[in-house]
């Protein structure tokens, strides 16, 4: 078994003029008349002997063009590694009606991660290279692929030379168990080749139901399908469409996958190769498209090393589904999801969780990604409930630079509610000061969703960038996390936003409500740029009894820094002779000694009276009583 080194990526098909045009029979010679029944057992035994199961055999035997061809290279098969997996492929001529228009294709991941495309995801028979696709009606997947096909007929541009000069690129493929309400049926899926497959069933005149279900292997259709095409193959009496059939229906060299060794199932194994085969170097696929797959490959890549984070009564497989698409009833919301994809996929940049995710992309696409890409996947996450229209990039890019506010980088998501995560952030505040805490973050990332993602778009880029008065969203968060104002405004947003509310204003000193507020003004982006401002002027309004506690905690603290900071003033003032003149001519006051004792003595009775409470509280019973 030979190894072949990982190549960045399968070069494209040329395009051609009507000049160079292939001649039929060049392309004809790799055809061979129909097989006898034993040369075809023969095959399948040679098939099985290599170690491959009875289906796989099967179908690798009804695909091959050469039988004699088949035969050699299961004695040679090849290896060839990506990353950590490594897939076993052997080469060998191809008759284009047995592959199937891939219905999981990489082009579609968009779709998929948006759920709109109607199909499920490929599964995989556990411990072999076999694919598997389920859906409750054939019709419906003719239905599904057909747009897809005809957007690859109608926009690529290479089907034109496929048509005129056959596949001259091999791709690769796999086998694939397809099982709707008329049975199940196994053929070769394009694996990487979707472009190539569409335009030779084009050029043969066959369709996805044909290959499928009705060019059945030895069947008459198939057999005289064959026949037909050797027959021309070795003739130069042909019209232009005998010949371009002829041109059609081989895919020579074809890389057949039929082993693997990966630490995930086949059906991952094989988005993740084919992600790498068409992103290094980067193609030409969309934005979201490109965003979806990158993601995808990074929460695979947390998944496996125990590094995604998974909230209380969720498991790890749960949170990896969710992320990546397959689960769409999950009971979470989309704020909620949105949380969960910032503090998987926008970890902090030291931490392990950053290097997976960083090590995905890396393999994805040979290219050591940004900071800020790690944002951008989860923005795209977070967003796949909106389409992928233009509105979607501005969508993206906003939420993007919010997320992009170092205190959101590894959020945790609790699923608290938000008027019990408010008087978390709030103590959060008074007591950590600029450093935002675990609720802040967490409130925070909840309402940049809906700022984002409500019906009017409150949080926007600015036009010139974050330069002078122009504020970019991650500044307009972390400056609304600043004051309780803001906070009690940002759980107001998320009440909004979960209940299909236009976000509103909140009145200075009111709390927020889970309703419409008699009066309160709907808030627009430039209101929300003009409460920045005012909190930059306003502190702490409200004034229980708690929070005059944590207010004073804080002065407090402040003056704590005051003291250090004029303390270590004294010691920079140094005489002629460059010594500092507190070593030299020393200071005792007895005031300031005996205020710091009492001062040390007074924090000392404050920390032991939260243990004390503590301790009092467990001694009591249910009814208040000292046992």
């Amino acid at each position: 078994m030979s190894h072949v080194p990982a190549s960045a990526a399968e070069p494209q098909a040329p395009l051609f003029t009507e000049s160079d045009i292939v001649d039929h029979r060049r392309i004809g010679a790799h055809l061979r008349p129909p097989a006898s029944q034993a040369v075809i057992d023969k095959s399948v035994a040679a098939c099985i002997s290599a170690g491959l199961s009875l289906e796989l055999a099967e179908t690798l035997t009804a695909a091959a063009a050469d039988q004699q061809q088949l035969r050699r290279a299961l004695r040679a098969p090849k290896v060839q590694r990506f990353g950590s997996e490594e897939f076993t492929y052997i080469e060998f001529d191809v008759v284009t009606w047995r592959v199937l228009p891939s219905p999981d294709n990489i082009r579609f991941e968009d779709e998929h991660a948006r759920g709109t495309i109607g199909m499920p995801r490929f599964g995989a028979v556990e411990g072999e290279a076999l694919l598997t696709f389920e859906m409750d009606s054939a019709e419906k997947l003719i239905d599904a692929m057909a747009p897809r096909i005809t957007d690859m007929v109608d926009n690529n541009p290479h089907v034109g030379s496929i048509l005129d000069r056959g596949i001259e690129t091999p791709g690769w493929l796999s086998a694939l168990r397809v099982t709707t309400d008329v049975g199940a049926v196994t053929r070769l899926e394009s694996t990487d080749g979707f472009g190539r497959i569409v335009a030779s069933h084009k050029g043969l005149g066959i369709t996805f139901k044909d290959v499928a279900w009705n060019l059945r292997p030895r069947s008459r259709r198939a057999t005289n399908l064959l026949k037909d095409l050797v027959e021309w193959a070795g003739s130069d009496m042909v019209t232009d469409e005998q010949a371009r059939k002829v041109r059609c229906s081989i895919m020579p060299n074809a890389r057949v996958i039929i082993g693997f060794s990966a630490p995930r199932g086949f059906d991952r194994a094989r988005r993740r190769f084919v992600a790498h085969l068409h992103m290094a170097p980067p193609m030409n696929f969309s934005t979201a498209t490109t965003l979806n797959a990158k993601a995808n490959a990074a929460v695979d890549n947390l998944y496996e090393r125990g590094l995604l984070p998974v909230p209380s009564g969720m498991t790890a497989e749960m949170v990896r589904d969710i992320l990546d698409g397959s689960d769409r009833e999950h009971g979470l919301l989309a704020d909620q999801v949105a949380v969960l994809a910032c503090g998987a996929l926008n970890p902090h940049p030291n931490k392990r969780q950053a290097r997976a995710v960083n090590e995905a992309i890396v393999d994805l696409t040979g290219a050591k990604p940004k900071l800020e890409e790690r944002t951008q996947l989860a923005a795209e996450v977070a967003l796949r409930g909106f389409p992928a229209d233009k509105r979607l990039t501005a969508l993206r890019s906003s939420l993007d630079r919010a997320w992009r506010w170092s205190a959101l980088r590894g959020v945790e998501l609790t699923c608290t509610d938000p008027l019990d995560l408010l008087p978390e952030a709030l103590r959060e505040l008074v007591q950590a000061g600029d450093t935002a805490g675990p609720a802040t973050a967490e409130l925070a990332a909840l309402a940049s969703y809906h700022l984002v993602g409500g019906r009017t778009q409150l949080l926007t880029r600015s036009e010139f960038g974050g330069r002078g008065s122009n504020t970019e969203p991650q500044q307009i968060m972390r400056q609304l996390a600043k004051t309780d104002v803001g906070l009690r405004q940002l759980c107001q947003i998320v009440l909004d936003g979960r209940a299909g509310r236009d976000p509103q204003e909140l009145a200075k000193g009111t709390m927020p409500e889970d309703k419409r507020i008699a009066g309160a003004e709907p808030l627009t982006p430039a209101r929300l740029r003009e409460l920045i401002d005012l909190s930059d002027e306003e502190g702490i309004t409200h004034d229980s009894p708690e929070d005059r506690f944590a207010a004073a905690l804080k002065e407090f603290q402040g003056r704590l820094d005051d003291l250090h900071a004029a303390a270590q003033e004294v010691g920079d003032v140094t005489g002629t002779d460059g010594v500092a003149l507190v070593d030299t001519l020393g200071y005792d006051n007895s005031n300031v000694r005996n205020t710091l004792v009492e001062i040390t003595d007074l924090v000392s009775e404050w920390r032991g009276a939260r243990r004390r409470a503590d301790r009092m509280r467990a001694d009591l019973d249910e009814s208040g009583t000292a046992r």
